[in-house]
């Protein structure tokens, strides 16, 4: 499995959604050229050069690979689709902010934010609140960002799990076995309301964005 994300010099986008739209179709020209996306481009590709397999629009630093599509807009955006787990994916929007550049994930239709002093690692867990009626729907979006699937004997397993579950020690602790694997603890108050969610897990920084909005 796989997902995109898309690089553009931060503030240029009133519909960051329709701008994605248009770029998967190479459809770039409301965008000026600007420096530093070829400076994020080249930054990319010297870190992690398997990149180059990953990377659009085509531009001649790519050697060797067939030409395709448009040649002239490697200076005004950057696309990459990534595999589910690649290891570096966390350092992407802090990378892109350091250039002036906004990191789009088009699969929960946002800009994802760099956590300023965050270290690009790991992330041990995200926490938020959402509404009883919706739990189920979280614990569906949450599957698909890491390839579980998640289904009704998932949805069953939550029959009563609620009941008496606030406190430290009274979490009800359920697995999502997707890569990576993801523990979800769930806790609600006497008498019902939001319900907690603590998700944790060997999270990289945009997976644990992509959570945490969701949560939000």
């Amino acid at each position: 499995m796989s997902y995109d994300l898309y690089f553009w010099v931060s503030g240029v986008a009133e519909d960051a959604q329709g701008l994605a739209d248009r770029l998967a179709d190479e459809d770039a020209d409301e965008l000026e050229p600007d420096e530093r996306i070829l400076a994020f481009r080249d930054e990319l590709l010297r870190r992690w050069p398997e990149l180059a397999d990953r990377i659009a629009p085509w531009h001649e630093d790519l050697e060797w690979r067939k030409q395709w599509g448009r040649t002239d807009l490697a200076d005004r955006f950057v696309g990459l689709t990534l595999a589910y787990g690649w290891e570096a994916t966390s350092a992407l929007p802090a990378l892109a902010a350091a250039y002036g550049i906004d990191t789009y994930d088009p699969q929960i239709g946002r800009l994802v934010r760099a956590r300023t002093g965050q270290p690009l690692a790991e992330v041990a867990h995200v926490e938020g609140r959402v509404g009883e009626q919706h739990v189920v729907q979280v614990l569906r979006r949450i599957s698909s960002f890491i390839g579980y699937a998640y289904d009704e004997l998932d949805e069953s397993a939550l029959t009563g799990a609620l009941d008496g579950t606030y406190g430290d020690e009274d979490w009800f602790e359920y697995p999502l076995a997707g890569t990576p694997t993801l523990t979800i603890q769930l806790a609600q108050r006497a008498g019902g309301g939001p319900v907690t969610v603590r998700v944790a897990g060997g999270m990289d920084l945009v997976l644990a964005t992509r959570i945490e909005e969701l949560l939000e």
